[in-house]
């Protein structure tokens, strides 16, 4: 599957978890969807920070559109960050209600606007190998807790980080 069309799909799955937990009446199943919902978001932000956008950046240079897709990614780890903390809690829900508006957002801008001027500008054959990148690094993100990733990608983010850097890399606040 090419890279585009790997992420629509990532979308759409997202996009049946948040409304899978909207429509959970018990607490604990709403607990794992959201799990599966944070597992799933935070694999996704990887592959997008790290593979996709620098290889967009690489092709199309740095973009008003990319430039914003990377500060929603960092807005998007805060409110799921927030979401996470309130699992079990009255706020939860609310929480959770503002994470779906932020990609929603998101989603609706990156697949008018960023997305198709990607499948213009890199070929054919490289999106369908750099869809084979992401969907690998997708799977190995999905084998772990989505905890520490998402913890390191936030304190890149308060770092005032824009493009994530590796783990232990120091100067954060010098990095964009």
């Amino acid at each position: 599957m090419n890279a585009v069309d790997l992420l629509e799909t990532q979308h759409r799955e997202i996009e049946k978890l948040f409304k899978a937990i909207s429509g959970a009446e018990r607490s604990n199943e709403k607990a794992r969807l959201f799990q599966e919902l944070a597992s799933q978001l935070v694999g996704h932000d990887a592959i997008e920070r790290q593979i996709f956008y620098p290889e967009c950046e690489e092709t199309l240079g740095m973009s008003g559109e990319l430039g914003e897709a990377l500060v929603e990614h960092g807005i998007i780890e805060f409110a799921l960050f927030q979401a996470d903390q309130a699992l079990g809690t009255p706020e939860f829900d609310y929480k959770v209600k503002v994470l779906k508006e932020l990609v929603e957002h998101h989603v609706k801008e990156e697949e008018s606007e960023f997305l198709p001027k990607v499948r213009k500008a890199i070929a054919k054959d490289e999106l369908e190998s750099l869809g084979e990148e992401l969907e690998e690094a997708f799977e190995d993100s999905q084998e772990g807790d989505y905890h520490a990733p998402l913890f390191e990608n936030l304190r890149q983010v308060l770092a005032g980080v824009l493009k994530p850097v590796p783990r232990g890399e120091a100067d954060l606040d010098a990095r964009n």
